[in-house]
């Protein structure tokens, strides 16, 4: 049964269903469905499957959903505090600035943005990698057009390539991953602009 207040405020501004799903979800029980996993050179953090793990992520990118952003912090922040030492960047996956503005957000910013401490010195980098052409949305593609969708897609912003500084790791992030052709377009772009000593990761939260 709903406590009074909450019976009102659904009542006003009325749950949509990945919420209602979420709403008993705790931060500990979301990572409960950590399940890392490599496919197509990236690693996956859960399986889309898992209808809390796919509630959260539509919550977060098309509902403004904070509370949704931090559960899938908390699986993010599980996993990097694995990695070994070292100074780390994350870069989320850049929206086309015409995508950004409509939705007012890029969601996976708004994940990392939420991580808390971790056991080694990291930042979070949006004006390094950006994109230069408003593709069209993998998920309304074929696996062979998803994979030349994101030709010369990105592009590494020069005058902002001093985040790169003593850099020993970067971790190229994105909600979800199905072909790996976004991570794998993003990765390509920043390879000629980082030193061969500097670990490139590609993360995705699902898969």
């Amino acid at each position: 049964m709903l406590y009074p207040i909450q019976f009102i405020i659904d009542t006003i501004f009325p749950p949509t269903e990945h919420e209602l799903l979420l709403r008993p979800v705790s931060k500990i029980r979301f990572t409960s469905w950590y399940r890392p996993h490599l496919a197509f050179g990236t690693i996956c953090l859960s399986e889309y499957h898992v209808p809390a793990v796919q509630a959260a992520i539509a919550a977060c990118k098309f509902e403004h959903s904070y509370r949704a952003a931090s559960l899938l912090s908390a699986l993010a922040q599980l996993h990097l505090s694995t990695l070994p030492v070292k100074k780390t960047l994350l870069i989320p996956v850049p929206l086309s600035r015409k995508r950004e503005y409509k939705r007012g957000f890029n969601q996976v910013t708004r994940v990392l943005s939420g991580l808390g401490q971790l056991p080694y010195h990291t930042s979070v980098c949006s004006t390094l990698l950006i994109r230069t052409i408003n593709t069209t949305p993998q998920t309304a593609l074929t696996r062979t057009g998803r994979l030349t969708n994101l030709h010369q897609a990105f592009l590494v912003v020069e005058k902002n390539k001093f985040y790169l500084d003593s850099i020993e790791r970067i971790i190229i992030c994105d909600d979800v991953t199905t072909t790996g052709a976004t991570l794998k377009a993003a990765k390509e772009t920043l390879l000629p602009h980082v030193s061969k000593e500097v670990e490139i990761m590609c993360i995705a939260w699902a898969h």
